[in-house]
């Protein structure tokens, strides 16, 4: 009987234990340091679970993952949105695609996904509170870790060990990889929101409302990051997809610069200059005797039109009164707007973090360490991560899945 030792309940530990749980002469153990197994698979989607991207099959990984596109282009060959959705119906689990590619189970509740996982690994056994700390090599070829459950300590040994701990590697843990050989990417917050310097007094007023296709650019390090997509106006700054995307890309730019910045956003980016201009010129015609804020055009939602005429001085004025400056002006507080950041705020459920264990240190072929053919890594703990979507988990699915094939390939050799 061969032994594998899961550390982490998350996407990629729950999927490995699950895809081998029917394996015959494979004992399976699971380590969780919390008590709460698979707890970002629930919150995914706003608890719905945008489990996996239609995008992953066809697409270039490089326009959804800052970091680790490369090497997830011939892992995702072998399975990407397509397997992963047939990997889940064989488990009863029916899905849908939404806008964007995104998929969801049809029961719109991600407890579908994690209660179909928990008992697929069911032949598993689980050990919730216990935290690896170490792991080293013995003098027979196993692995033994060192474990920690509140003030007890005691360790395990397994033949193959898969690390699944997410984007927060404990610090011993991480340590015991270097020693054999592994290198670490400092982390970094990702997908988080934007707070914008003196909110109270401008953005704030829009809270709620949304920019459903605008155009963010920002620069900082000297590299300019741009993202495309809704942005929703909060209480103290941005949010939404654009802006969530946003802060991927640029993810250790902004923490380099102490996440302060400018953004310049284009809220009507469909719409050009010279349909800008005759739009506004029709206005004048049709309606000179409406006063200019009252009749948004483009498309922008009325509190929005109302801040941008208010910013130009535009408030009280008529259509019949609007000059060529007005207009001018008019837009460039709708397409050349400048907010100045000055922080990040968490988005809930869907927090990532940029950095973790060097792709460079792993065989992609069996997602193992370069130099030891048993010890397997999958999902957040690698230096990969990607935008919002279902990008994310489709990459802890897949490369759990090459981890798996690995493992299987394995015991069938001994």
């Amino acid at each position: 009987m061969k032994r594998l030792a899961v550390i982490g309940a998350g996407a990629g530990g729950m999927f490995c234990a699950a895809k081998l749980g029917e394996i015959v002469g494979l004992e399976i153990s699971v380590y969780e340091a919390s008590d709460n197994p698979l707890k970002k698979v629930l919150l995914s989607g706003g608890g719905r679970c945008n489990f996996t991207n239609t995008a992953t099959d066809t697409e270039n990984p490089k326009d959804f993952y800052p970091r680790g596109a490369r090497y997830l282009r011939k892992p995702f060959k072998r399975f990407a949105c397509t397997q992963t959705r047939e990997f889940f119906a064989s488990l009863g689990v029916r899905s849908k695609v939404e806008d964007c590619g995104r998929v969801f189970p049809t029961s719109d509740d991600s407890r579908t996904i994690a209660n179909a996982l928990a008992k697929a690994a069911k032949n598993a056994k689980f050990r919730f509170s216990a935290r690896a700390k170490t792991l080293e090599k013995t003098e027979v070829g196993t692995w033994r870790i060192g474990l920690e459950s509140g003030e007890k300590k005691n360790f395990a040994e397994a033949d193959f060990v898969l690390i699944a701990t997410g984007g927060t590697w404990d610090e011993s843990l991480a340590k015991s990889v270097e020693k054999l050989g592994g290198k670490f990417v400092p982390p970094v917050p990702s997908l988080f929101s934007l707070k914008a310097q003196n909110a109270e007094n401008s953005i704030a007023k829009l809270a709620g409302i949304s920019a459903p296709d605008a155009k963010l650019s920002a620069t900082a390090c000297g590299e300019t990051f741009v993202s495309r997509g809704a942005v929703l106006f909060t209480h103290f700054g941005l949010s939404g997809p654009a802006v969530l995307a946003l802060s991927a890309f640029g993810a250790r730019a902004f923490a380099q610069c102490g996440y302060k910045f400018d953004i310049a956003a284009d809220w009507i980016c469909a719409v050009s200059d010279e349909e800008f201009f005759a739009r506004i010129n029709r206005a004048r015609e049709e309606s000179p005797k409406k006063l200019a804020r009252n009749t948004p055009l483009f498309g922008v939602a009325k509190a929005l039109w109302e801040h941008a005429c208010g910013r130009i001085g535009a408030t009280e004025k008529l259509w019949a009164n609007f000059s060529k400056s007005d207009a001018a002006a008019l837009r460039q507080a709708l397409k050349s707007d400048k907010i100045r950041v000055s922080g990040k705020s968490a988005h809930k459920g869907e927090f990532a973090t940029c950095g973790g264990l060097d792709c460079g240190c792993v065989d992609f072929k069996t997602c193992s360490l370069k130099g030891e053919d048993s010890l397997f890594f999958s999902g957040e703990c690698l230096d990969i991560d990607a935008i919002t979507g279902g990008f994310n988990l489709q990459a802890a699915w897949t490369t759990a899945k090459i981890c798996a094939d690995a493992i299987a390939g394995k015991i069938k050799n001994f």
